[in-house]
């Protein structure tokens, strides 16, 4: 299994962020940031309604819903095919259901709306990575807990990827276990020429505890993983999102908006203040019964 070195150590660091961070002492600005133009969005592979958020961002304290930005024209496009987003519900715009992104392609996003008094148009692109085949994933408990169980995996990686996976995890097919940013597992393969997965540690499980903010999974249970490949821009967005968290997120607050992005103002003047990441990702799912 020496897979196991180039990927889990990279995992054991971003992983453990759920489990150790509340030890750890750390000093983070949470000072009152300016208002900006908070865009989020994403295409996978997946045929479904794609969504994309225009919003203003809130206080890092705000336990209020972010204020949606509605009359805002969105697209997505992958330089052949064009899809234009319809405006759902304070500031989510959607793409029709039957619609799905390809892997090896890479998509621009593009947002015309008005913030602050100011009509501007936003950009940003994302390739789609090749997807990960997954063979199985195993559940055995975990060394790093009685009440903790490791989710194992196997397969193989992309010829053509930089080797970069966010693993998500659902209960009973709509429970998420992970349904945060701060949450997100990431991992990493240093050497680029061991595409063999042989039993790295994607993810740890809570069978029980007292944590409040963590759901739990018992005996019965179907638990779904998604196994994502992710460009390395979005890696270390996560990652820099988790950083500056460290697994406190106010109710309803999106992610820190100092954060960087690769959201661009197509204007020069750059008046208004723009965060927020729009990424593609392939998706590979597999099921498990916890016994």
């Amino acid at each position: 299994m020496q897979i196991l070195k180039s990927i889990i150590h990279p995992l054991l660091l971003a992983s453990s962020i759920g489990f150790v961070a509340c030890t750890e002492r750390m000093d983070i600005d949470v000072s009152d940031a300016p208002v900006q133009l908070a865009i989020y969005g994403s295409i996978t592979t997946d045929t479904t309604q794609h969504s994309v958020t225009v919003r203003q961002s809130s206080n890092y304290f705000s336990n209020s819903q972010p204020v949606g930005i509605s009359h805002a024209t969105v697209t997505i496009s992958d330089g052949d095919t064009t899809f234009t987003l319809s405006e759902s519900q304070n500031g989510e715009y959607l793409t029709d259901a039957d619609v799905f992104g390809i892997e090896g392609k890479t998509y621009t996003l593009k947002v015309i709306a008005e913030f602050n008094g100011i009509t501007d148009e936003y950009e940003a692109t994302s390739y789609l990575p090749y997807s990960v085949q997954v063979n199985s994933i195993k559940l055995q408990p975990s060394n790093m807990g009685t009440h903790i169980v490791d989710a194992l995996l196997y397969g193989r990686l992309p010829e053509s990827n930089n080797n970069y996976l966010n693993i998500r995890a659902y209960k009973n097919d709509n429970i998420p276990l992970n349904a945060n940013l701060s949450d997100f597992n990431i991992i990493k393969s240093e050497n680029v020429e061991m595409k063999e997965i042989d039993g790295a540690v994607c993810m740890n499980l809570r069978t029980s505890g007292t944590t409040s903010n963590k759901i739990i999974i018992e005996q019965g249970d179907l638990v779904t993983f998604q196994v994502c490949s992710i460009t390395k821009e979005y890696a270390d967005y996560v990652l820099n999102v988790q950083k500056e968290l460290q697994g406190s997120i106010p109710i309803f607050s999106g992610p820190p908006a100092n954060v960087q992005t690769n959201i661009s103002a197509k204007s020069a003047s750059g008046e208004v203040p723009v965060c927020g990441f729009f990424t593609a990702y392939s998706k590979q799912s597999c099921r498990v019964l916890f016994e």
